[in-house]
């Protein structure tokens, strides 16, 4: 398993990041590995299922992502299964007009045992990936 975490100050309050990050289309927007998410359902304890397609080194990785934590306007949990299997937890916390917005990501790197050998590569990847995930967070609510 990978553990990555990223933390970024955006200039939003809290209920429209949560709003943002709650919207599923807005993920394809900010993660620069997804190129889509279908077959979005709303779930009725709040939050989505959806499916996704997310492009690991060029390879199509397709799967699930389903809201397990839903908070407003504080926490959004994501487990996600198939092609990558994994958890993603958001926490938002008001300072100074904005939000913190911590991400952290856990995922067990596909391929059994010997892609543990993996590892370091896809931690360094997954780093990058989140950093500019919360980048883009940022720009994109800041252009709102």
């Amino acid at each position: 398993m990978v553990t990555v975490s990223s933390t970024a100050q955006v200039p939003a309050l809290p209920e429209e990041v949560f709003a943002f990050l709650d919207t599923p289309a807005n993920h394809e927007r900010i993660s620069p590995s997804i190129t889509s998410v279908h077959d979005v359902e709303r779930l009725p304890e709040g939050g989505h299922r959806a499916g996704y397609t997310y492009r690991l080194f060029g390879v199509p990785l397709r799967g699930t992502v389903e809201a397990v934590v839903h908070d407003p306007p504080r926490r959004l949990g994501f487990v996600l299964r198939g092609g990558i299997d994994g958890e993603m937890d958001w926490r938002l916390r008001d300072v100074d007009g904005g939000t913190r917005v911590t991400c952290e990501a856990t995922f067990t790197v596909p391929g059994g045992p010997l892609a543990t050998l993996f590892d370091p590569v896809v931690r360094v990847y997954n780093e990058r990936e989140l950093d500019e995930t919360l980048a883009r967070l940022r720009d994109g609510l800041e252009a709102t």
